[in-house]
């Protein structure tokens, strides 16, 4: 067998735009290539509604690996060239079967075929049968069997224009659409569990996702800030391009705590985080601010402080994670691996000065009437003449 391979990558709601489908795809392919860097000997074609990578075969695991981290891709394959001839396929089939089949004992196959060209004289169907034949034919006495609702091992064919290709099982992709075709947003970034994967999830719905994160050294160490740092550098592994703003956040929690009422703190916090947000947002031209808050999770995410929250920016608030339980929320930050970094014990700045009894229904005329008891504005100021900006591609 050669050994180069061909992965062919497949999308699914890139298909679906219609007249945009071009940039689409022509943005799925500069990501995919991007993505691929460093690794030599490369090459890349849109062919058909697929792109197919060409690479030697010992580079084909670590391109699977870095490919599954590019939102828009459906799934991959791998697979070789071969010519549109029934007994090679199946010779190449039998190949990959047997040593499986050995190891396992007994196993359950099927052949599926996708016959873009319909010039090739059998129709997908008829393909499926005559190289399964051959197969079953060779393996069934080692205790191969065709199951096709059930397979453990799937061979896949795709004849096409130019070439044929088979291919083994299919990777799962992150789905969504190709970063960069969206825009680009600000998300407000803790050291909890949800930020990340609301961010994640506008990352995989086209946005490049730069992140804020409201630092309070001086009284919580430097440990949230670090920690902050790894969970944006992982969350920048699936776009690339992004930028973590680090803001001092001390001074105005502080007056906040010195000057009013104790109940609506941890709201009156949310409301100045969101104005620096707001600033810096329009300073670089981002669409609006993203959030992992979900509705009732906790005090300050009721429909009333969330209202009041919002009202002090002139911009589009993004919650993909408002109606999403817990364990859900949970589940997902597992799978990006955030979650280990996520529970570390290292608390972010809301909780510094938490009131015995927070408010759970803020009314803004109160909020307003406490942001009148100290210089708000001039602290926001001084505050955004000394954030720190993180490139997240750099090492470090």
């Amino acid at each position: 067998m050669t050994d180069s391979r061909t992965i062919l990558i497949r999308y699914d709601e890139i298909g679906l735009k219609g007249k945009n489908r071009k940039f689409f795809e022509n943005r799925l392919l500069g990501n995919v290539r991007k993505s691929l860097g460093g690794i030599g000997g490369i090459r890349v074609d849109k062919i058909h509604g697929r792109l197919l990578v060409r690479v030697a075969g010992l580079q084909a695991e670590e391109c699977v690996r870095r490919l599954s981290c590019v939102p828009g891709i459906a799934s991959l394959s791998v697979g070789v060239l071969v010519e549109p001839d029934f007994d090679e396929m199946a010779a190449l089939g039998i190949e990959w079967i047997l040593p499986r089949l050995q190891s396992n004992g007994s196993l359950k196959f099927c052949v599926r075929t996708k016959r873009s060209d319909k010039r090739f004289p059998s129709t997908s169907t008829e393909i499926d049968f005559e190289v399964g034949s051959r197969i079953m034919k060779s393996l069934a006495p080692k205790g191969l069997s065709v199951d096709i609702a059930h397979a453990e091992f799937v061979l896949e064919i795709e004849i096409g224009p130019q070439e044929t290709m088979v291919f083994d099982n299919r990777t799962p992709g992150l789905g969504g659409l190709p970063v960069g075709s969206s825009g680009e947003v600000l998300s407000l970034l803790s050291g909890g569990i949800d930020s990340p994967v609301s961010s994640f999830m506008l990352i995989c719905r086209g946005c490049r996702v730069h992140s804020i994160f409201f630092d309070n050294r001086t009284f919580l160490g430097r440990g949230g800030y670090d920690k902050v740092t790894r969970l944006a550098r992982v969350l920048n592994r699936f776009q690339g391009g992004g930028r973590l703003y680090v803001v001092p956040f001390q001074d105005i929690q502080v007056a906040i705590r010195d000057c009013c009422s104790a109940p609506n703190r941890v709201v009156l916090y949310r409301r100045m985080m969101y104005r620096i947000a707001g600033v810096l947002a329009e300073r670089n031209r981002y669409q609006g601010l993203v959030t992992g808050e979900s509705l009732g999770q906790v005090a300050s995410q009721t429909l009333e402080n969330l209202a009041a929250v919002s009202c002090v920016v002139p911009m589009s608030v993004f919650r993909p994670l408002i109606g999403i339980p817990k364990q859900e929320i949970i589940a997902r930050a597992k799978k990006i691996e955030t979650y280990d970094i996520s529970v570390e014990p290292h608390p972010d700045c809301c909780s510094v000065f938490m009131p015995d009894h927070p408010a759970t229904r803020s009314k803004i005329e109160d909020l307003e009437a406490d942001e009148a008891l100290f210089p708000w504005e001039k602290l926001v100021e001084q505050a955004l003449t000394s954030v720190e900006v993180i490139d997240l591609d750099r090492s470090g």
